[in-house]
């Protein structure tokens, strides 16, 4: 995969955006941070999670493999911006905190808090579109033969089988 000068190209770009994310940040102290802060907040939390630029690679063209396949669906480019960056939005979002205790019988107990940004609006935006930047190379070269691939292993989209059924 790394042989390809555009797939290395967006992989550098890509780690470029996660080193300059800056610090995390819990999920329960993002309110009344800008979308762009956040965007950036749930950059460095991939980075933290080790989620590796190639995946943000494959999602990219995944999801733009699949709104190109389906003939239904919305092809504007916010819609794709979006889409990618709920998918890579949800690989490493939220804050997750435990609290041991004893209770009155002494038995050992948990409190569990679990916090997650919400997914949506401006951040999506934003981060999707830092990401699909970096990729519109590969996604430009390389779709054509991911659709090639699973039209070969899979078959046309469903709806594209029933158009071009005859009628009887």
């Amino acid at each position: 995969m790394e042989s390809d000068r555009f797939i290395k190209s967006a992989i550098a770009g890509i780690q470029s955006i996660l080193e300059t994310a800056g610090p995390t940040e819990l999920a329960t102290r993002l309110r009344g941070m800008s979308a762009a802060k956040r965007a950036k907040i749930a950059l460095a939390r991939l980075r933290v999670a080790g989620i590796k630029p190639e995946r943000f690679i494959i999602i990219a063209l995944a999801i733009t493999a699949l709104i190109e396949d389906d003939p239904g669906s919305h092809r504007t480019k916010e819609f794709r911006i979006v889409q990618t960056a709920k998918a890579l939005h949800r690989l490493a979002s939220g804050t997750h905190k435990r609290w041991p205790y004893h209770d009155a019988q002494g038995r050992p107990r948990q409190t569990e808090m679990h916090a997650f940004p919400r997914s949506s609006g401006q951040v999506l935006r934003i981060l999707g579109g830092a990401v699909n930047e970096q990729c519109e190379w590969v996604i430009e070269k390389h779709l054509p033969g991911v659709l090639a691939l699973k039209v070969e292993r899979y078959g046309p989209h469903p709806a594209c089988v029933s158009a071009a059924a005859p009628r009887r």
